[in-house]
């Protein structure tokens, strides 16, 4: 079997395997920050791993832990750090709250960085504070007032590596502006680490910023991404009756669409292979998902702009204009208009991007959109 098949399947399907190049498959296991899944199938005799090529994962899987801790670790300083500065609103996303509230190890998720959402009236906030710790980021934001305003994230780095990525919304574009932000922070769902009580996301915002994450957070997702979402799809409490109202009040039906769909293809996924003769048992969401995905109604005007924001990702091209027909106000629409089209100088020459640049990558003319 290749080695992707075994690792789409790690964690979904059960099914005892004979892999030719096992050093390989430890590497994109690792390349795709599933270690975790692949000692399990190992350590269960799902797949077969010679006795030296074991110790080689536990030991690759050993480090990516360490790893995490540290992270984890920079997690309660940062805590401190806003605490210490009046308080800054935030709940833990992505890796870390995947980790603690989705997996029955938390060893079975590796990360590699610290996500955090940030309310978006606390963003200057908390970077300033990250800086003032000793963070930094690659380059100004493109406009004053844009990271509160706009912006998807803002990445930092820490002096020993660590990176920590401050989100104010879900994704980019369109529909990063159409999510309710302030419905993010209305209930939350909690962890522990070190004694202290680390909030995230409810389980059903979990589900659908994985979806969206999969779909337009990159134009290949990780199998990492899809695993979590494929673990999501497979719980009777995230139903598409719980999960799919949510996901139309956002207008964003036609990602989690993409995004069951992408899953299933990629994993190789389907009622039959997750649950062989029981096709129909009730101890897995996913054939109420494929039923859904089969029969919900996306228009070809939606459809487009899933397509776009895949194409461009994080990247201001010429997708990004379209988030001017979303935005509230005419000012707001000036203000992210003259943000995208004329950036600062300052943000420019960090980036080391002549002027031109910028407009010919909203034209369509550049090789690629500038992110």
């Amino acid at each position: 079997m290749a080695g992707r098949d075994v690792l789409a399947r790690s964690g979904a399907v059960t099914e005892r395997c004979h892999v030719d190049d096992v050093d390989g498959l430890i590497a994109v296991a690792e390349a795709e920050r599933l270690l975790g899944p692949l000692l399990d199938a190992a350590l269960e005799g799902e797949v077969e791993v010679p006795e030296p090529s074991l110790e080689r994962l536990v030991e690759r899987h050993a480090a990516a832990m360490a790893w995490c801790v540290l992270i984890e670790a920079r997690l309660l300083e940062v805590r401190s750090w806003f605490d210490d500065a009046g308080g800054v609103e935030h709940r833990v996303i992505k890796g870390a709250a995947v980790a603690h509230l989705d997996e029955s190890d938390p060893a079975m998720r590796s990360f590699a960085d610290l996500d955090l959402l940030v309310a978006a009236d606390d963003i200057d906030r908390a970077v300033g504070v990250l800086e003032a710790s000793g963070a930094t980021r690659p380059w100004p934001q493109r406009r004053p007032g844009f990271d509160r305003r706009f912006a998807k994230s803002v990445t930092l780095t820490c002096p020993d590596g660590i990176e920590i990525d401050v989100h104010r919304a879900l994704c980019d574009g369109v529909h990063g502006v159409r999510v309710p932000l302030a419905e993010l922070f209305e209930q939350s769902d909690s962890f522990d680490l070190g004694g202290e009580s680390v909030l995230a996301l409810t389980s059903p915002h979990r589900m659908l910023h994985a979806a969206y994450h999969a779909v337009l957070g990159s134009h290949t997702p990780r199998l990492m991404s899809l695993r979590d979402l494929a673990r999501y799809m497979a719980r009777l409490d995230l139903s598409p009756d719980v999960i799919a109202p949510i996901a139309r009040s956002w207008r964003g039906e036609a990602v989690l669409a993409a995004a069951v769909d992408v899953t299933s293809a990629k994993l190789g996924l389907d009622a039959r292979t997750l649950l062989g003769a029981g096709a129909s048992s009730p101890q897995s969401g996913w054939p109420a998902w494929l039923a859904w995905s089969a029969t919900v109604d996306v228009s070809d005007a939606e459809a487009a702009v899933v397509a776009a924001q895949q194409r461009e990702g994080s990247s201001f091209g010429r997708g990004k204009l379209k988030v001017l027909r979303e935005l509230p106000g005419f000012s707001r629409k000036v203000a992210y208009g003259r943000a995208v089209a004329w950036p600062s100088a300052g943000h420019l020459a960090a980036r080391g991007l002549r002027r031109s640049d910028a407009l010919r990558s909203l034209a369509g003319l550049g090789r690629r959109p500038l992110g």
